[in-house]
């Protein structure tokens, strides 16, 4: 069984390597017209306004779509991050079976949406890592907040989201101190990244895979990390943008490892969390959907949450569910409300 375990650890870790450089270069502000489009089939009989494939930086998947409301007065707005591994994905994924109705339930609610490509990680060669995604992450939301009157919306009433790999990255962005730069000659920089809420679907708990992947999230099956390691050198030495496992074990990689930790991140002053892995059975990690979704992700979660005072509403398990927060609140409900406080 053991072995079983490591081998989808190893189909893992291979699913989520690799790196996505974002450019200093601040992308043109312009005040003018959007460029209204026709909205997506799913969304088109709302009363809203859709614009595709805004650049936020330079590089080529730079780029997010946002849906805004018709309204008179500005509105808040829900910044999601697709899913994918870091490997594949994209922006119109905001808008498939899952989250349909919560997209179409906050738009109707006059909530706009924005939804973000970002750089994926390559399958060779990697030189950085997979900390170019979450900066790409960062960047989006600052560059949004940066254009705010263009889009009428408040940039103080933000709720980050994201799915799987697009809801490690919101974690990533949220958990953090202000990572604005007062100073940068990019005034995309100088804005803030603090949001009101961060709202994650099948999340991993941190992406420092070796400490809180082996140590908190699967400790119940005791994996361990040497037996990862030495079985698929190439897959984690992708994720982190060294060239072998003898690079991956040095001081830089440790400071790495710790840049991506977002549990370790987590304090009493961050946004309020909502968390729900339970699309997943409970089960030992038999496959990668099972290691990369596992209820025990927002367990650990959970339970850095408390330990910190974190406010939270956590959902966890399938088959039998383990843990319901006591409030029952909603996707929506919570995204409605953070907004609106």
């Amino acid at each position: 069984m053991r072995e079983i375990i490591v081998l989808a650890c190893i189909s893992m870790i291979i699913l989520l390597h690799s790196g996505c450089k974002s450019s200093n270069q601040s992308a043109t502000l312009t005040k003018s017209n959007l460029p209204f489009t026709t909205a997506p089939e799913e969304i088109k009989d709302l009363d809203v306004k859709f614009v595709k494939d805004i650049a936020y930086d330079t590089h080529t998947r730079a780029k997010f779509d946002i849906a805004l409301p018709n309204s008179k007065t500005p509105t808040g707005l829900l910044l999601y991050i697709h899913g994918g591994g870091f490997i594949n994905g994209d922006k119109d994924r905001v808008f498939n079976d899952y989250n349909l109705d919560n997209m179409r339930s906050l738009l109707s609610k006059g909530i706009a949406i924005a939804s973000i490509n970002y750089s994926l990680l390559q399958p060779e060669n990697e030189k950085v890592g997979v900390m170019k995604c979450l900066q790409d992450a960062k960047r989006a939301l600052q560059y949004i907040r940066s254009r705010a009157d263009d889009f009428n919306i408040n940039k103080e009433d933000i709720v980050i989201s994201g799915s799987s790999a697009g809801a490690g990255a919101s974690l990533w962005v949220s958990m953090q101190d202000d990572m604005r730069e007062v100073s940068s000659s990019d005034l995309v920089l100088r804005e803030s990244t603090r949001v009101k809420g961060v709202a994650v679907i099948q999340t991993q708990c941190s992406y420092d895979i070796e400490d809180r992947w082996i140590n908190n999230v699967f400790q119940d099956y005791g994996i361990q990390w040497s037996m990862v390691a030495a079985v698929n050198a190439t897959g984690v030495s992708q994720f982190y943008g060294v060239s072998n496992l003898e690079a991956y074990e040095t001081p830089e990689i440790d400071q790495y490892r710790d840049k991506v930790d977002m549990m370790d991140f987590m304090s009493k002053d961050d946004p309020e969390l909502w968390a729900s892995n339970v699309l997943t059975p409970v089960s030992p990690p038999l496959s990668q959907d099972i290691i990369y979704h596992h209820a025990y992700h927002v367990r650990a979660l959970k339970e850095r949450a408390d330990e910190v005072g974190l406010a939270n509403v956590c959902y966890y398990g399938k088959d039998p569910i383990l843990y319901e927060d006591p409030s029952g609140e909603s996707y929506v409900d919570f995204v409605v409300r953070k907004i609106n406080e």
